[in-house]
């Protein structure tokens, strides 16, 4: 019986994550579920063939060497980041610090550990509600650790001190109260409500280099009404070409629908303003994280055309980029395998321990 870097508890596991946070439940995972790619079993990893038939069933590119749940998460992801670093960097609270030379949503309030904070000075609660009540535009309040896809994101509508008091009780500790983003009227005319990003990533090599995966970019929006980008608010996906040209084709991952752009919001020839710089403003920002060498970066672009950055992550998914482009880290995931190939895994590097209290997000703003 041939012997795999991953084990078969792992393989397994990848399957159940599948399964349970990845396909729509209508999906025949069966088919071919039992071949395996030898792409990935000619580098030591056992892979089977039901990520094609799924990943493929989208874009049609039909391929071995798309990364299997299990070889991403336990090997690929802690052969390029630091594992154990990357939760000191994902407080959005010190985005400022952290990245001084690009524009960010301006925070009102931070709230760190539960000590509350303005313009680098600690101050208390009450000079807390008192900034947010006293602010002249659109505030939006959002947790500011562990947490995904627009989870607790809300724009604040009350500004009775009582209200703002029970609001700030129920986040409780380590969250934010920002200006609401003015976009590009470009950007923004696909869905004026919602804050429409990009999703775009780069990936560091091992001479030092800085690429920009152009293939799997993508754009963002909310659906209607919504103020979040995510397809859980009705919104879609499209994909960025490397000119900054937004294709047509909208993407619904759960549903497995594929629309049109133009149909839905009459938006055609989209071209997000300044892609370049954009590109080389995260280029620029890479080089601010060296412990990773792996980030997918959540931005949008101003009235005035400068890139704005509204977040980062280290364990960025690669569902959504394979469905629509293909095997993720594209002409690079030769190397990139390689560089899995000398991990050994643990269950210290791949499963989050956190203790204390946890955070849910229930709230039903008007």
């Amino acid at each position: 019986m041939a012997k795999y870097i991953n084990s078969n508890q792992e393989f397994y596991w990848g399957d159940w994550y599948f399964k349970n946070h990845v396909m729509p439940a209508d999906f025949n995972y069966k088919a071919h579920k039992k071949e395996l790619s030898q792409y990935y079993e000619q580098r030591g990893f056992k892979v089977s063939m039901m990520f094609d038939d799924y990943f493929s069933s989208l874009s049609g590119i039909h391929s071995d060497r798309y990364l299997s749940m299990d070889v991403y998460y336990f090997y690929v992801i802690p052969a390029l980041n630091r594992h154990d670093f990357k939760d000191a960097y994902l407080d959005k609270n010190i985005y400022s610090e952290l990245f001084p030379q690009v524009k960010q949503p301006l925070a009102v309030v931070k709230n760190i550990h539960g000590h509350y904070y303005r313009q680098g000075e600690e101050i208390t609660q009450e000079q807390a509600i008192q900034a947010v009540i006293a602010a002249d535009h659109d505030l939006i309040i959002k947790p500011t650790v562990e947490t995904c896809n627009g989870e607790g994101v809300e724009q604040i509508t009350d500004r009775d001190p009582g209200s703002l008091k029970a609001l700030f009780d129920q986040y409780e500790l380590n969250f934010i109260v920002q200006e609401k983003v003015r976009q590009h009227p470009d950007l923004q005319r696909v869905n004026p409500t919602s804050l429409n990003s990009m999703r775009l990533y780069t990936y560091r090599r091992q001479d030092g280099s800085y690429e920009f995966l152009y293939p799997f970019a993508h754009m963002r929006f909310g659906g209607k009404g919504a103020i979040k980008d995510n397809v859980s608010q009705g919104g879609g996906t499209c994909l960025i070409h490397p000119d900054g040209t937004v294709d047509d084709r909208v993407y619904r991952f759960k549903r497995m629908e594929v629309s049109s752009l133009k149909q839905e919001t009459g938006v055609e020839n989209l071209v997000v303003p300044n892609y370049g710089k954009v590109i080389e403003k995260l280029l620029s920002l890479h080089r601010r994280l060296p412990y990773f060498d792996f980030v997918g970066w959540d931005v949008t672009v101003l009235p005035d055309g400068e890139p704005l950055l509204i977040e980062f992550n280290l364990v960025p998914s690669v569902e959504g980029p394979q469905l629509m482009a293909g095997p993720m880290f594209g002409s690079f995931l030769d190397e990139v395998i390689d560089r899995a190939r000398q991990v050994e895994c643990a269950r210290l590097q791949t499963f989050k321990k956190t203790f204390g209290k946890k955070m849910t997000f229930h709230l039903h703003m008007q």
